[in-house]
């Protein structure tokens, strides 16, 4: 009886674990997508980010990598570009999501990065901490 009541512990853990995965999932698909919206923001660019059409995740040198297929909008002429974006995130667990938390290590747009590693900075402290606002923000 004990055997049977501390499967049936076990299976009710792993099951609302997995539910906490794509959870973490969607927070690390909002925050990537708040990161390009900040950097995109800068008069560096040209176009803004309209909509996420998709989305694929990795590992990268220890990271949890998080491609987001977008389509953006030229700010000026409205004309749309289907683009992908990276971001970087190092990312904490427990057992079954139970307890999770990530935070941006870095975002790709184009050939610029933005964000750190190492202790080495990419880009301004201004991006730096926009990007943390918006992605902590994102992320809630």
């Amino acid at each position: 009886m004990k055997k049977i009541t501390c499967l049936a512990c076990l299976s009710a853990v792993i099951l609302t674990g997995c539910g906490s995965q794509q959870e973490a999932e969607t927070k690390l698909v909002r925050g990537c997508e708040a990161a390009v919206k900040v950097m995109l923001n800068k008069e560096d660019y040209d176009r803004q980010l309209a909509a996420v059409t998709g989305q694929k995740f990795g590992m990268s040198d220890g990271f949890r990598l998080v491609t987001i297929d977008a389509t953006t909008k030229n700010k000026e002429f409205g004309f749309e570009n289907e683009e992908s974006f990276q971001c970087k995130f190092e990312e904490s667990r427990s057992f079954g999501y139970l307890n999770w938390k990530a935070a941006l290590v870095q975002v790709k747009i184009d050939d610029a990065v933005f964000g750190s590693e190492g202790g080495q900075l990419y880009g301004s402290v201004e991006d730096q901490m926009a990007l943390t606002a918006a992605v902590e923000a994102a992320m809630r």
